[in-house]
């Protein structure tokens, strides 16, 4: 399916979003950008897609990007924290979705995944599912709340007809994370002697192609209205820590920053304005997300492969290679 129509894809020269459209420019596929660079996917794609210049926070550029499409994955958003990110993640994330949801019925698209973060998800037993998703998020957590709004508009559309699937990934790491991405930022930082204390936090880590490969398995195969959580290791901040240490021959942090210290800076770094430490990246930090991911695995044939000793050479790999060109 994937040579024989047109398919819009947003966020497409982002982190994940390139490793996407790089796979279905494998596969022959038509595809259309809408991105506010141009010449970024120039570079990345060098003229192997079409190019809509626009911004998903315009209702105007979004329609047009999407005229004579018949699939869109839908991959931009703002991936931002603090109380100084709160307009652009409410525009972009939330606005921006309705609008694509919006496009899409007017064009009559016949297929169309939304990007949403298992982030969102939260429960009382060890390990989340597709079925946790809250019935609130508080409006302190603005980047969170701004997909789960955008993820209850998507649901919303699914139920009116639109044919809307979820994907909701964890936290990717590999090559090509220029931003970074927060967790690129855990490697990144580690790099530079600039992480001195862990946290008791748990996360959920996922190589960057094989996500790519479960969102492409989620077009071809995800059930409309339904929720696929892409992800694979389940492990400690503190563990993930040591294997970077391991793998890059340098000290690991040992003491455990206790939560109140983190609030506490959380606080502190929400009052100055930061979108670092915040309350929102405070709150983060004292939750274990950990997931199951055998829906993806039964219904999609997914799961992802790569063992996380590689993943954490290929990230530390990558970020050094980056700091070498600086």
């Amino acid at each position: 399916m994937f040579g024989s129509t047109q398919i819009l894809i947003t966020g497409g020269t982002g982190f994940i979003g390139r490793h996407v459209v790089w796979r279905l420019i494998d596969r022959n596929a038509h595809i259309r950008l809408l991105c506010r660079t141009p010449q970024k996917a120039q570079r990345l794609f060098d003229g192997r897609v079409e190019i809509a210049c626009g911004d998903l926070r315009n209702r105007q550029d979004v329609a047009q990007a999407m005229q004579g499409v018949r699939t869109v994955i839908h991959l931009g958003a703002a991936y931002q924290f603090g109380r100084e990110s709160r307009k652009v993640v409410e525009e972009t994330n939330v606005g921006g979705t309705n609008y694509m949801l919006e496009a899409a019925r007017r064009s009559g698209v016949e297929r169309f995944v939304h990007i949403s973060s298992c982030g969102i998800l939260e429960g009382t037993d060890a390990v989340l599912t597709e079925q946790d998703f809250p019935k609130h998020v508080p409006a302190v957590e603005s980047y969170r709340r701004s997909k789960w709004l955008s993820e209850l508009a998507a649901l919303e559309a699914a139920r009116a007809g639109l044919p809307v699937t979820i994907a909701s990934p964890t936290s990717p790491l590999g090559s090509g994370d220029d931003a970074p991405t927060p967790t690129g930022q855990i490697v990144r930082d580690y790099l530079r002697g600039q992480f001195p204390f862990t946290a008791r936090v748990g996360l959920n880590l996922v190589h960057v192609d094989d996500l790519a490969e479960g969102i492409l398995a989620v077009l071809d195969r995800g059930r409309i209205g339904e929720r696929y959580l892409l992800g694979r290791h389940n492990v400690w901040l503190h563990e993930f820590l040591r294997l970077l240490g391991e793998v890059a021959h340098r000290p690991a942090p040992r003491f455990i920053l206790p939560q109140p210290a983190i609030i506490l800076a959380g606080a502190v770094g929400e009052a100055v304005g930061s979108k670092r430490i915040c309350r929102e990246t405070a709150a983060h930090a004292g939750r274990r997300q950990w997931f199951d991911f055998s829906k993806a695995v039964r219904e999609l044939d997914w799961t992802g492969r790569t063992s996380l000793e590689t993943i954490a050479d290929e990230a530390i790999e990558w970020f050094e290679r980056r700091q070498m060109a600086a």
